[in-house]
């Protein structure tokens, strides 16, 4: 048993990580990642302190630590050590410290103490464990030591790796004591990362607790459950990158097809619920974050809410009705229709919350003097919904929002025919907002552009449309393409500031192959200008905007 001596949690944090930069605050169960973690190494009353850099690097880090009321201090960049032995000044020689990463969000109350007994039970006063090799996750580690031995290794040590990384000098002098951590109902998951180092593994911890209805008390061996799990059903990821402080697959899953018989290509109709299912399976086994939907895609909202658990993955992106503001209703009754439009999505789609919802329509977000804008920008200070902003079809629709500090993401039409959004001052916009996700939709035009019969365009301009089939034919072959459609996708892709791509898909099948496009190399900046080299351009806004198109 642990005796009565005084022991401190100190978990050493920074942002300035070479894989992942800024790891530590990226979002895990709600809760960045260093706060999740310093929760559960205090969750049973143990004192917990995170030791950060005071360069101005960690800055927002300890903003964030101070925003979230977690206790920290602030010391060398470079030398940890010299943190460590701040953050436990107050305490006597005999007291423990355990050291942990903010990184590793596994270790808990009852992990900490199995490390301060066998740091007890050793002479030397020191013992670590680090899985990877025992049954357990690689990732799942810590140290409890003495603080008597910090203190001479502060006092002995000038070596820039053992300052660096706190406990060498320490293991040197005292050997190691492993504290005996039980298997997981005798799982051998050694072959498994619960640290989180590199996109792959954010993307894996992430997926393999979402859902967890308390992440601070579930038990350490339930997240390696969970963990065991997701890795049992996951299948190669389609590229992913940070944007915006947020992990975002290159492929966003779009439910228009689920709830309607949508797109110009369409000859299969809705999906049934069998089919549903095992579009959704896809996505989340192969690492989709974004599920893209809207209030007038038919009964797509239901069927998505019907068909998901509250595990999932998957973020919905939502939208406002169309015809919120028909009738160009007063402030305060539009301001009612919103309210109630969303408590319906979160009712249909079985969530206690959005991640992101969307204005249908570029003209609501000044409608009824702005009413519409101000009530979802009420409804996300109350934690019902996330990021807000809109889904829009023109290029200036994208200035005026851009300069409203509260539009979290966009959705553009964009794919290989329309280079408006290319035009410098639209990109100027764009980087002077990094904190905005933009989603393209329309990479395939709602899959006009794999029609290869000129008449079925919807366009009188026959000989337009040729030319627009000829061109992508040309560059698939100049830029050896598999199929007009991967040449699209990889166009899309091949946009550094376009942070996922909305493409829907009738059948799991269409799914799979939207899948293995998505993981081949999207085009570079070279060969994106020789794709467009041979496309007409400007094209008619008739053709680029299928709200414009001619009914049929």
């Amino acid at each position: 048993m642990v005796s009565a001596r005084r022991s401190r949690v100190v978990l050493q944090a920074r942002t300035s990580s070479n894989r992942l930069p800024g790891k530590v605050l990226l979002p895990l169960c709600c809760l960045p990642i260093v706060v999740l973690a310093a929760r559960r190494a205090a969750r049973d009353g143990i004192e917990t302190i995170i030791a950060t850099s005071d360069d101005a690097s960690d800055d927002r880090l300890a903003q964030t630590l101070k925003a979230h009321d977690v206790r920290h201090l602030r010391g060398p960049l470079d030398d940890v050590l010299a943190r460590f032995i701040a953050a436990t000044a107050d305490l006597d020689d005999d007291d423990i410290c355990v050291r942990l990463t903010s990184d590793n969000v596994f270790s808990d109350g009852d992990f900490i103490r199995r490390l301060m007994e066998a740091s007890e039970q050793s002479a030397a006063g020191y013992a670590g464990f680090s899985g990877g090799s025992d049954g357990l996750p690689y990732g799942l580690s810590g140290e409890a030591m003495r603080v008597s031995l910090l203190r001479q290794a502060d006092r002995t040590t000038r070596d820039s790796h053992d300052r660096e990384h706190v406990t060498p000098w320490i293991i040197r002098r005292c050997g190691r004591h492993a504290p005996s951590i039980p298997r997981v109902g005798e799982l051998d998951l050694s072959h498994l990362r619960c640290t989180i180092d590199t996109l792959d593994d954010y993307r894996n911890v992430t997926a393999a607790l979402s859902g967890l209805a308390d992440p601070v008390a579930a038990p350490w061996q339930e997240l390696c459950r969970r963990l065991a799990r997701w890795s049992e059903r996951a299948q190669p990821f389609v590229p992913a990158r940070i944007a915006a402080g947020e992990l975002q697959a290159s492929l966003v899953l779009g439910g228009a097809q689920f709830g309607m018989a949508y797109g110009i290509a369409n000859r299969a109709g809705k999906p049934s619920d069998e089919e549903l299912h095992a579009i959704l399976d896809l996505a989340e086994r192969h690492g989709v974050t974004h599920l893209d939907t809207a209030a007038g895609y038919g009964d797509s909202e239901h069927r998505i809410g019907s068909a998901l658990t509250p595990a999932s993955p998957l973020s919905i992106v939502t939208k406002l009705p169309p015809n919120v503001l028909d009738g160009q209703p007063p402030a305060h009754e539009a301001a009612q229709r919103v309210h109630v439009a969303v408590d319906r999505s979160l009712w249909l789609l079985e969530r206690p919350r959005l991640e992101a919802v969307l204005l249908h329509r570029f003209e609501h977000y000044q409608g009824s003097g702005g009413a519409v804008w101000q009530t979802l920008l009420s409804l996300k200070a109350e934690g019902k919904i996330g990021r807000i902003g809109a889904s829009i079809y023109r290029p200036e629709d994208l200035s005026v929002l851009l300069q409203d500090p509260e539009v979290g993401l966009v959705q553009i039409p964009f794919n290989i025919l329309d280079r408006r959004w290319l035009e410098p001052e639209i990109q100027h916009a764009i980087a002077a907002r990094p904190d905005v996700i933009l989603h393209g939709r329309s990479a395939l035009l709602q899959g006009l552009l794999t029609i290869e019969d000129a008449y079925q365009w919807p366009t009188a301009d026959v000989d337009l449309a040729g030319r627009c089939i000829t061109g992508m034919k040309t560059a698939v072959a100049a830029l050896g393409r598999e199929s007009v459609a991967d040449l699209c996708f990889a166009y899309a892709r091949a946009q550094p500031w376009l942070a996922g791509v909305v493409v829907g898909a009738e059948t799991a099948a269409q799914m799979a192959e939207n899948i293995r496009l998505f993981r081949t190399p999207a085009l570079t900046s070279d060969e994106a200008a020789v794709a467009v080299s041979s496309l007409p351009y400007p094209l008619p806004e008739e053709l680029l905007n299928p709200a414009l198109w001619p009914r049929r």
